[in-house]
C-alpha cells in the first residue's frame, strides 16, 4: 500500500475510533476530558439542567454542541491564524462531527462495566472506562495526526491565544493552561472525582498519541536548528525535553543575515516533539536532523565505554 492510501486508512480509522469512543464510552459513563470534546460535555450538562428537552434532542445534543464549537474554532482559525491554518483543520471540522451524529444514530450498546461487591450489590465502575477511553481516543488522535490532518480544538485555541495575546509565554504552557481550564470547568457540572478522572484520561491520551505518532524507538539523532525564535525553542528543549543545547552564531549565505543555530542531541521521539513545537511558532525555521550511531556524554552513554552500538 502506497503512502497516500495508507494516510487515508489512518484518517478513516482514526476518526471512527475517536467518534466511537466518545459516543459509547465517554458519554454513557458520564466522563470528562479536555479539548472541544470536554467543553462540549460541559455545555451539554448545562443545557440539560437549564431546559426541558425531548428524548430525541437529548440524544443528539452533544453532537450538535460539538459541531457548533468546531465551526466556531474553524472560523477563529481563518480570522486570526490565516487561510493556511484554517484549511488544515477545515476537513475534520466539518466531517468528524458528522461521525458523532452517525454513531449516535446507530444506537449501539455502550461500554458500561458493572462490578459486584462481596455483599452482592453491583455498581458501575468508571475507572476502567476512563483508561479504555484514554487509550482509544489516543489511538484515534494519533492515527489522525499520522495521516497529516488535524481536527483543531484546544491546540488551535492555544495557538490563537499564543500568537495574539501571549507571545511571551511558551506555547506548550499556553496549551496546557487551555486544557486545564477546560477540564477544571467540569467542576461546575461534575463532581470532583470525574474531573480527577479527566486528568487521568488526558494523561493516557497524550502518552498514547506520542506512541502512535512518534513510535517507541529511542534511536539518537543530532538536530541543527536555525530560527528567529531560538529564545523560545531553547527553554522548550531544556525544560520539556530535558536535553542540553549548544548555540552557534551563523550567517545566511544568501541574505548575509546574522542568526543563531541550536545544536542538540536527542531521541527520534524527542526530535519529533521538538519539530512540532518549532512548527507551531516559526514556520520559516530550518531544521536539519542527522542520525547518530552512538552518543557519549551526560544523558547518554558513559564516555568510558568503548562500544559503538
Amino acid at each position: 500500500m502506497n503512502e497516500k492510501k495508507l494516510r487515508y486508512v489512518y484518517l478513516v480509522a482514526g476518526n471512527l475510533i475517536s467518534a466511537y469512543s466518545t459516543i459509547y464510552i465517554l458519554r454513557p459513563n458520564e466522563l470528562m476530558t479536555g479539548g472541544i470534546t470536554g467543553l462540549s460535555r460541559v455545555f451539554e450538562h448545562v443545557i440539560k439542567d437549564a431546559f426541558h428537552l425531548s428524548p430525541l434532542m437529548e440524544q443528539y445534543l452533544y453532537s450538535i454542541i460539538y459541531y457548533i464549537l468546531a465551526l466556531m474554532v474553524l472560523l477563529l482559525a481563518f480570522i486570526f491564524l490565516g487561510r493556511q491554518e484554517g484549511l488544515r483543520i477545515l476537513f475534520l471540522s466539518l466531517v468528524y462531527p458528522l461521525l458523532l451524529f452517525f454513531f449516535t444514530f446507530l444506537d449501539l450498546k455502550p461500554l458500561l462495566i458493572s462490578v459486584k461487591t462481596s455483599s452482592g450489590d453491583s455498581f458501575y465502575d468508571i475507572f476502567l472506562p476512563t483508561v479504555i477511553y484514554g487509550v482509544l481516543s489516543g489511538v484515534g488522535t494519533g492515527l489522525i495526526l499520522r495521516s497529516k490532518y488535524t481536527s483543531g480544538g484546544s491546540d488551535t485555541i492555544a495557538k490563537i491565544i499564543y500568537r495574539k495575546a501571549l507571545p511571551f509565554v511558551n506555547y506548550s504552557h499556553v496549551l496546557l493552561i487551555v486544557d486545564a481550564i477546560i477540564i477544571l470547568s467540569g467542576l461546575f457540572v461534575f463532581d470532583i472525582r470525574i474531573v480527577f478522572y479527566a486528568m487521568i484520561t488526558k494523561y493516557i491520551n497524550t502518552r498514547t498519541v506520542d506512541m502512535i505518532v512518534l513510535g517507541i524507538g529511542n534511536n539518537r539523532v543530532k538536530m541543527e536548528i536555525v530560527s528567529t525564535k531560538v529564545d523560545q525553542i531553547i527553554p522548550f528543549i531544556q525544560n520539556s525535553i530535558h536535553r542540553g543545547v549548544t548555540i552557534v552564531d551563523v550567517e545566511g549565505g544568501y541574505s548575509k543575515s546574522k542568526l543563531r543555530q541550536i545544536i542538540t542531541v536527542c531521541s527520534t521521539r524527542e526530535s519529533l516533539r521538538i519539530k512540532n513545537f518549532i512548527a507551531s511558532i516559526d514556520e520559516d525555521a530550518f531544521v536539519y536532523v542527522i542520525p547518530s550511531s552512538t552518543v557519549w556524554g551526560k544523558g547518554f552513554k558513559n564516555i568510558h565505554h568503548d562500544d559503538l552500538s
